[in-house]
């Protein structure tokens, strides 16, 4: 999870069991830089970005409003490549990056660590 003061976002990403499952193996084996191994072919990867409000009970705090955007990036078996999809504004419709925009935002989501949910 992050927050960006400059644009008043917040993101959090989720990953499906085989995403998480290699999360869970990596912070076993590699406690010091979890970044280092990729994803496994079928993991999928959502990265979810609100636009923040005034929190209404804590003067000068800010929460979550409305969903911003959703990229999904769903990782591929060796030698095939990795999809990229991203839903934005007004009713989350299908946005179409160049494929520069696109690997670029592929690989800024998967250097990052999904949540954990309880």
């Amino acid at each position: 999870m992050y927050v960006d003061p400059k644009t008043r976002t917040t993101a959090a990403l989720y990953g499906n069991d085989r995403a998480m499952q290699q999360v869970q193996a990596r912070s076993a084996t590699q406690a010091g830089n979890p970044n280092r191994q990729a994803y496994p072919a079928g993991a999928v990867l959502a990265l979810v970005t609100w636009v923040q409000r005034d929190d209404p009970h804590w003067f000068g705090a800010r929460i979550p409003a409305a969903p911003l955007s959703i990229d999904f990036v769903q990782v591929a078996a060796a030698g095939q490549a990795a999809t990229y999809r991203r839903f934005a504004g007004a009713g989350l419709i299908e946005d179409h990056p160049t494929a520069r925009e696109a690997a670029e935002r592929m690989g800024f989501i998967i250097g990052l660590v999904p949540l954990r949910l309880p």
